[in-house]
């Protein structure tokens, strides 16, 4: 167990009366329990300048963990306990992208985001049943101080997996809406300024706008990223590639009939470019991948990783499906170990993969894409079809997001969209289980992304055209944000 270690200082006194109502109190070390006795106990000091008359006491703040969710551990019972956890009050849970079996990797991770102590979580299979393995370690050495397992039955996995505690909106909880006063294409959130706090990042298709998002859903202005009016943005994201503690933006934009992709890095209060190069790039897991273009054509070639070794450099092709290009798909690890693979087809559905062969198929399509470009042709009596910027897929460990948008009049998306909606995909190993989480988004949804708990969705509802916007020389299509609170992460 350890302790904080306070110092008494200088008397505060009541501002009317000057009456003395307390003394303040500073950190200034921390204490390790080495050994209980009877009457007393031994520790040792592992930082600060201690002195007799100094106070060693449990803080009454929130311990900050880093709760790690391993791979081979059932997303719904992995979720349940972090929300036990959370619920006790005592820590300020801290989240992670990052997938690995590596505990030095996550440690380093831990330390990068300031946490104090470790929570591991892993699982394996026991005569039917799951046994679920935990252990605390401290961030700053490394040292484990507890471990236990437990056998969770598999009636009470089914129960976790189906039941009405899934993952969802908080019931009583009512969104939070935010008018936008430009019109805004893409959204993600990230710590950009490596200040521990999520920014939020709007793209107006050309520049790059970042807000810090408050409790009650008003947004600070932060930095803005400029561009060219002839820019036309298709994805943005984040990664910290480079594991300086802070995340870059990744943008992939359309100018001249040509793409263009960057990486941005802040920097003493300003935005540098890193690296640029005519490639597509997204960030899948905690990596980042890239794909070529051919003018004309759209997506070439096969889907590549990209890696950092004091600079960008090409690395080893993704195991994908043929015919799968880098802005269709994602993963989903299975307990096993296998990697399936989750992607969009042209016509909108859904897919599922395993070693490239088709083990499902989504009844229906999610209401189509909104970016596409028509392929070159000879004459313009001949039709190419189109390529297109498919829809974000937001993986959680074994859980996707996706939109769904509801055409206003049958099939016929061209007339608009009269609702949307966010949809929950969960594959058991036998079937996918689908349901709504997020219903009745007013027109149609644009983009989402999850931060701080809560569910970000960019909306432009129907005739939402802002005529002042077209007086500025901004977009006049009205955007607004619908924000959701959800259950555990």
């Amino acid at each position: 167990m350890r302790f904080i270690i306070f110092r008494e200082g200088s008397v505060f006194l009541h501002p009317v009366t000057k009456e003395p109502i307390g003394t303040l109190e500073a950190v200034i070390g921390k204490a390790e329990v080495k050994e209980v006795g009877y009457d007393a106990s031994t520790a040792v000091i592992l930082k600060g300048d201690v002195k007799v008359s100094d106070k060693v006491r449990i803080s009454e703040t929130g311990v900050r963990m880093l709760f790690y969710q391993g791979k081979n551990v059932d997303w719904s019972l992995g979720d349940s306990y972090y929300r036990l956890i959370k619920e006790t009050g005592r820590f300020e849970i801290v989240d992670t992208a990052i997938e690995t079996d590596n505990d030095s990797e996550v440690i380093a991770e831990a330390k990068r985001l300031n946490a104090d102590v470790v929570l591991i979580l892993s699982a394996k299979e026991s005569a039917g049943d799951t046994m679920l393995k935990q252990r605390l370690l401290w961030a700053d050495n490394s040292l484990k101080f507890a471990e236990d397992e437990v056998r969770v039955a598999v009636a009470f996995m089914k129960e976790l997996r189906f039941g009405e505690e899934f993952f969802g909106p908080q019931k009583g909880d009512v969104r939070t809406f935010v008018d936008l006063p430009f019109g805004v294409r893409l959204i993600t959130a990230g710590d950009i300024d490596g200040d521990g706090k999520a920014e939020l990042l709007m793209s107006t298709g050309s520049d790059i706008r970042l807000y810090s998002p408050g409790a009650a859903g008003d947004l600070s202005s932060l930095y803005e990223i400029k561009g060219s009016p002839k820019d036309d943005h298709i994805w943005l994201d984040v990664l910290d590639i480079n594991r300086d503690g802070k995340d870059e933006v990744i943008l992939t934009l359309t100018k001249d009939n040509m793409v263009v992709s960057r990486i941005y890095e802040f920097k003493n209060g300003k935005f540098f470019v890193l690296w640029e190069g005519d490639v597509f790039l997204r960030r899948i897991g905690n990596e980042l991948i890239a794909q070529e273009y051919e003018p004309g054509e759209g997506y070439k070639g096969a889907v590549f990783k990209v890696a950092w070794d004091n600079g960008y450099k090409k690395g080893a092709n993704v195991s994908i499906p043929r015919g799968v290009n880098i802005y269709d798909f994602t993963f989903i690890n299975e307990p096993d170990g296998k990697r399936l693979v989750l992607a969009y087809d042209d016509a909108g559905h859904l897919n599922l993969y395993d070693e490239g062969i088709r083990i499902w198929r989504s009844r229906g399509d999610y209401g189509g894409f909104q970016t596409t470009f028509k392929r070159a042709a000879p004459t313009i009596m001949v039709e190419r079809g189109v390529w297109a910027v498919k829809d974000r897929l937001f993986m959680q460990n074994r859980e996707i997001l996706v939109i769904k948008r509801i055409p206003l009049v049958g099939m016929a998306k061209g007339l608009g969209y009269s609702k949307s909606e966010i949809r929950s995909l969960w594959w058991t190993g036998v079937s996918m289980e689908e349901r709504t989480i997020i219903d009745d988004i007013p027109g149609k949804a644009l983009d989402y992304t999850i931060t701080d708990n809560r569910i970000i969705v960019l909306d432009m509802p129907m005739l939402g055209i802002k005529f002042n916007n077209i007086l500025k020389g901004e977009n006049p299509i009205g955007t607004v944000l619908y924000i959701y609170p959800l259950k555990g992460r």
